[in-house]
């Protein structure tokens, strides 16, 4: 093997080759570093961040705020020792920051038939159990006819009637409740920004279906974490 073979990379190559590594895989990794150890907000303030230089004490992250330092403490001794510090601060972020390295980045709705009865059952109850009065069967009401299943039984519509207040109070409390624990703790650990477009397609989904929701949400999180540890 020739000496020119044997000679080590350049402290510029190495540079060259970390910036360039980062900016195209790891984009994750720059918005947790700018989270944790700039206090840029994790989701509004750092989309969009690009590693600008590294040295053996500092990286210099680019981001929507402006240019932002994160030391490297203890420095290292050289830029070959990047990749294993950088892992161990993405690793450190993680786990401080409370968020996971899968990202929902798109709102999935049911893809089965099943799966769409739930949330088809609810907004139907949303949509008329308000009309109390028209669920009576007397009422003729449209409300009326559609719980009867069009006159064939009137016993179900005047059941809906009856149990109505409590139906429709129990629904209500219960899917408010998990719309706010979903989007205080599921949507914030997998990087849904909160009031876009993916935030409100899944919190309007969970306040109308609920559970159901909850279970699509935690599948999708799964195959992706199956996928990743592949």
């Amino acid at each position: 093997m020739s000496a020119a073979a044997r000679t080590p990379p350049s402290p510029d190559a190495v540079k060259a080759r970390i910036i360039s590594h980062m900016n195209s895989d790891h984009g994750l990794s720059l918005r947790l570093y700018l989270a944790q150890y700039a206090r840029i907000p994790l989701l509004s303030g750092t989309q969009g961040a690009q590693l600008v230089d590294i040295t053996l004490d500092q990286m210099i992250i680019s981001s929507a705020h402006g240019r932002h330092t994160v030391p490297l403490s203890p420095p290292m001794k050289s830029l070959l020792e990047a990749r294993e510090r950088l892992v161990a601060m993405h690793t450190e972020c993680l786990d401080s920051l409370g968020v996971s390295d899968v990202v929902v980045d798109r709102y999935t709705p049911p893809d089965t038939a099943v799966g769409w009865l739930l949330p088809a059952l609810c907004l139907l109850i949303f949509a008329t159990f308000p009309f109390r009065d028209q669920l009576r069967p007397e009422s003729r009401s449209v409300v009326a006819r559609i719980w009867s299943l069009n006159g064939s039984a009137p016993a179900l519509a005047h059941l809906c009637y009856t149990l109505q207040p409590a139906v429709l109070g129990f629904i209500v409390v219960v899917h408010a409740a998990e719309v706010v624990w979903f989007a205080s703790t599921k949507l914030p650990r997998y990087w849904v920004e909160p009031a876009s477009a993916v935030w409100w397609a899944w919190v309007l989904d969970c306040f109308v279906e609920g559970v159901g929701c909850l279970s699509r949400f935690d599948r999708i999180v799964g195959k992706a974490k199956e996928t990743k540890s592949h």
